[in-house]
């Protein structure tokens, strides 16, 4: 039986009964606030940027119809009180003899309105440009407007108080607030130490990193295997942006919160939340850009968990190694300088070009930095093997035993595992992760474990150069037997 969280069973008891009076409605509503008040978690939110957080851009309202009479989100200077004209649900005027307006005042410290857009100099952009809101922005905005099943509005409070944590970029000293195609390692160093720094605070019970899709399953992983902590860690994404017409964020971030405040969460390593369901980081991958479009790739998993109405469900939990019991993550904060692993596709009439082009460069960055934090290479090979075309397995064999770089075979085919061969002596086989979750494993295992060990001829080694590879390659395997 899934324990339920408090605050989920306390939402449901407002509802009321409809023979219930109003006055014992609002004290019993008023009493489960309370209770939720002193027993709501606390959430690091780290925003990295990303759909997620980019709204519309702001553009003088025409106040009169048309395409620019949007109302935007706006805080007012001083109180105003507006007459607002009496209606029906169907907008006519009510027509009883009373009053055809009522009266009611609006202060600055009732929060955020809706109000037109009305700055001069502010023009509508010729094309498209992102903008990206401030994470307590975005919280604000949701909080405020954005209601349940049952009419109720803040939502995100409601759950659990959450402090914003930004990602800092020690170069610039400015806030990381971008699109996730952008990202490289390095951000996702940045984003890793900046959770790893958060979550360990003891007043922080998880986790929640707001992302662009087009990277979201790559700083998953990433954290999967680099945070240093079994309280749950969350990432939260959408496809279309705030406050569009469909909107699936602002309900994804709603759902990261109830799931990242869930008992059931902690140990379950990081996980994505989209569309309702909870997705492991280590099979979760994109699959397009409409609404619905993430999946479990991989292994034959799918979604771990759902979230519905009354409560967050776990249906299945990770059995590899992850977060508190990676062996990969290294001290923290990780250094901003990893290793270089990339991936090389296989297909019909593939050859040994891009591969030699990887030794050069793994030649050229050892002779430039001998404290160069080395290299690695992912194959993805033919389906269900995972086996490179013939024409770039002597290059890659030369790159192990001539260079010491090390290789994982990995399937184009995206499902499944890749079997072991009894004879290989050269490759690590990348189980049944996809070649991107495997460069990101490859990476963390190079700066545990270091390079390989050349022979001295590659082409005729010793006994004892073969079975000090073999070993040094079972290492790298067992690693990837077990995360």
């Amino acid at each position: 039986m899934i324990a339920q969280p408090s605050w989920a069973a306390t939402r449901r008891g407002c509802s009321g009964s409809r023979n219930a009076s109003r006055r014992l409605e609002i004290l019993r509503c008023a009493q489960n606030d309370s209770n939720r008040m002193t027993s709501k978690p606390t959430i690091a939110l780290v925003p990295t940027g990303g759909t997620i957080q980019n709204g519309l851009p702001f553009v003088t309202s025409s106040k009169a119809g048309g395409p620019l009479n949007v109302l935007r989100a706006q805080r007012l200077h001083e109180p105003v009180t507006v007459r607002i004209r009496r209606e029906d649900r169907d907008g006519n005027p009510v027509d009883d003899g009373g009053d055809e307006f009522h009266e009611v005042t609006l202060t600055p410290e009732d929060g955020l309105y809706l109000l037109p857009y009305m700055e001069p100099g502010h023009e509508p952009p010729q094309i498209y440009s992102q903008f990206h809101l401030t994470a307590k922005r975005v919280i604000e905005e949701i909080d405020r407007f954005s209601v349940d099943t049952n009419g109720r509005n803040g939502l995100l409070s409601d759950v659990a108080e959450l402090r914003v944590e930004m990602v800092i970029d020690p170069d610039t000293g400015g806030e990381l607030r971008r699109g996730g195609e952008t990202f490289g390692m390095r951000e996702l160093v940045l984003i890793a130490n900046t959770v790893n720094e958060a979550i360990s605070r003891p007043d922080v019970d998880a986790c929640i990193v707001t992302h662009g899709t087009f990277t979201t399953e790559e700083t998953a992983a990433f954290l999967n295997y680099t945070v240093n902590s079994r309280k749950p860690v969350v990432v939260a994404a959408s496809q279309r942006r705030h406050g569009s017409i469909g909107n699936d964020g602002d309900w994804n971030l709603w759902d990261a919160v109830r799931v990242a405040a869930s008992p059931e969460a902690a140990g379950k390593g990081v996980v994505v939340v989209l569309d309702e369901q909870i997705y492991p980081a280590r099979e979760v991958t994109k699959t397009n850009q409409r609404p619905g479009g993430f999946a479990s790739l991989g292994g034959s998993a799918s979604a771990i968990g759902s979230i519905e109405a009354d409560q967050v469900s776990f249906y299945f939990a990770p059995t590899r190694l992850h977060t508190a019991e990676s062996r990969v993550k290294g001290e923290s904060p990780l250094p901003l300088a990893l290793p270089t692993v990339d991936i090389v596709k296989t297909y019909a009439g593939a050859d040994d070009v891009q591969v030699r082009a990887l030794i050069d460069r793994a030649v050229s960055d050892r002779e430039a930095n001998t404290s160069h934090p080395g290299h690695g290479i992912v194959i993805e090979g033919f389906a269900y093997s995972g086996v490179p075309h013939r024409f770039q397995r002597p290059a890659l064999e030369e790159a192990v035993r001539g260079f010491g770089i090390p290789v994982v075979l990995t399937s184009r085919g995206l499902r499944g595992r890749i079997p072991k061969e009894p004879t290989q002596d050269t490759f690590i086989t990348g189980d049944n992760l996809s070649g991107v979750k495997a460069r990101l494993l490859l990476t963390l295992a190079i700066r545990v474990l270091g390079p390989l060990t050349p022979f001295a001829d590659w082409e005729s080694p010793t006994q004892a150069e073969r079975e000090r590879l073999l070993a040094e390659i079972g290492r790298y395997q067992e690693i990837f037997d077990t995360h």
